[in-house]
């Protein structure tokens, strides 16, 4: 039995709010549902079935629809006009702004939380003047609860929409990360190359003072570009922009610490290395890894006193290649020890808090959680009661969950 509205028009939450005093022509309201993004595919008995509990609301431009964290008691469709769909985004802990997610458009639904029985995980306005037909959600939870194979067909058509707008929210992001990496870095780089020929000499003698002040801030460009390219790099992680292929592990690890072992070398540390002759293959990016490898051994090398030494071994752990950076350093203090992956965290423990941005180890954990593996720290290290010890794993090629 079809079920009626009251019309009314809530000013009290800044709604432009027109309801059709009746139900929709039935048959006009059944095309409507066909052809949407949501009820493609339907059989015409259970669009019938939606049809009677549709009907159609006009919001004006700027009109809300509904608000986030309300609870979601109508799915919409958007006959004619634009909506656009807000959220609260947060950049990193305690900052959030308000931005637009996505806009709908004609034909595509909005307000899925009608179906799942939650709260609005977003709040929604019209950019035109919009005309949506509104879905009771009461009845089409009923519906999809008798009617397995419509809650099939819906929920299936759901997750086609999720995985479209996740593609496109991927392409958008890592366009967005080129041209800010290109925006940021350009005017960077020009002011690094001037301050060079500054103090080359090219225009002139410099006194001891300028030639100090210039070369601090060369240093201070270098690391900004640098903190530029890990800030890029966690939101690549965070999107899975990263490329694969099967790989030696033994090798990626044997080349990380040869290339870092003239720094050893400087404060006379003895850097050993325990890597099996046969050790199944993984699935990762042999850039990235060795960029975890770098940054756990640069930092073993940072923090280990002249003439100590360190260790990096392989090992197979059950389905995964495990790798282990352990010194004879200054080790963690127990209460930095649980925060130290966190992003942008130096640690408070004075003279043994790392200099930089805190992003290090916060890649390090990203890049190796996209590889499906794990990454954690121990200090003192277990074997010898000193320093500390890294360790990270990923999972074998052949490898199953």
């Amino acid at each position: 039995m079809p079920l009626g509205y009251r019309c009314y028009n809530n000013k009290a939450r800044g709604r432009a709010i027109n309801y059709d005093t009746g139900l929709l022509n039935k048959e006009k309201t059944v095309q409507i549902l066909r052809t949407s993004s949501i009820f493609e595919g339907l059989s015409e008995e259970a669009l019938s079935t939606i049809a009677t509990f549709s009907h159609e609301e006009t919001y004006e431009p700027g009109g809300i629809i509904f608000t986030e964290g309300d609870i979601a008691k109508k799915l919409y469709i958007l006959k004619e006009g634009e909506v656009a769909l807000d959220a609260n985004l947060s950049a990193r802990p305690g900052s959030v702004k308000r931005g637009t997610i996505e806009v709908i458009l004609p034909g595509e639904a909005f307000a899925w939380s009608a179906i799942l029985r939650s709260r609005l995980t977003m709040s929604a306005h019209a950019i035109s003047t919009a005309k949506t037909i509104a879905v009771d959600a009461e009845a089409l939870q009923t519906l999809l609860a008798q009617d397995s194979t419509t809650y099939a067909v819906v929920m299936r058509r759901v997750i086609n929409i999720v995985y479209s707008r996740l593609a496109h929210t991927r392409t958008t992001l890592a366009h967005f990360l080129s041209v800010a990496s290109h925006d940021l870095k350009t005017p960077l780089a020009a002011v690094q190359s001037y301050l060079q020929v500054i103090l080359g000499g090219f225009v002139g003698e410099l006194n001891e003072k300028q030639t100090e002040m210039l070369s601090r801030s060369c240093v201070r460009i270098a690391e900004f570009i640098e903190m530029i390219d890990n800030i890029l790099d966690i939101s690549r992680f965070e999107v899975g922009e990263i490329e694969m292929k099967e790989l030696s592990l033994p090798d990626v690890v044997k080349d990380s610490v040869e290339m870092l072992r003239p720094l050893a070398q400087q404060k006379k540390l003895n850097v050993t290395l325990d890597l099996p002759q046969k050790v199944p293959k993984v699935r990762g990016s042999t850039t990235r890894l060795k960029q975890v490898i770098t940054n756990l051994v640069g930092n073993a090398i940072k923090f280990t006193p002249s003439s100590g030494e360190i260790s990096v071994k392989l090992k197979e752990d059950d389905g995964f290649v495990r790798v282990e950076v352990a010194d004879v350093g200054i080790g963690i203090s127990n209460e930095d020890l649980p925060r130290i992956f966190d992003d942008f965290y130096r640690g408070v423990a004075g003279d043994t808090a790392a200099k930089g941005a805190g992003l290090g180890l916060s890649i390090s954990k990203k890049i190796i959680e996209v590889h499906g593996g794990r990454i954690w720290a121990e200090s003192p290290c277990p074997e010898t009661g000193k320093g500390s010890k890294f360790s990270f794993t990923v999972p074998k090629c052949d490898y199953k969950k």
